[in-house]
């Protein structure tokens, strides 16, 4: 698993405004922790949940169809959440974040997170 990497996630069943049901979700934690999952008690992995329901504006990125990602999507920036490694379908992984793709949701995470 790496940074940038499109996996299929169980976000489990939708609380309010929460993300629900499988879905696909980018892996935006970085590779140190990733690479090191398997040696700590606390096996959370940091994401942000993608939709099919394209809304545009400055807390989505836009990836199109690709690989094994069926529909053109949009990642959620404002909905990052940390998830137990064992809702990760780690045989589905669907595509890759480009570079430029990567850059963009690095800079919308800064303008959400404030950094």
């Amino acid at each position: 698993m790496k940074r940038g990497e499109v996996y299929l996630v169980n976000f489990g069943k939708k609380y309010n405004s929460e993300f629900g049901k499988v879905r696909p979700a980018v892996v935006v934690q970085n590779d140190v922790a990733n690479r090191n999952i398997d040696k700590v008690a606390f096996k959370g992995v940091t994401v942000a949940p993608m939709t099919t329901m394209l809304a545009g504006g400055t807390l989505r990125v836009r990836i199109p169809a690709r690989d094994r990602l069926e529909k053109t999507s949009e990642i959620c920036v404002n909905e990052i959440c940390t998830l137990d490694l064992g809702r990760f379908s780690l045989e589905h992984l669907l595509t890759a974040l480009q570079q430029e793709e990567l850059d963009q949701l690095d800079q919308r995470l800064r303008e959400h997170l404030s950094l």
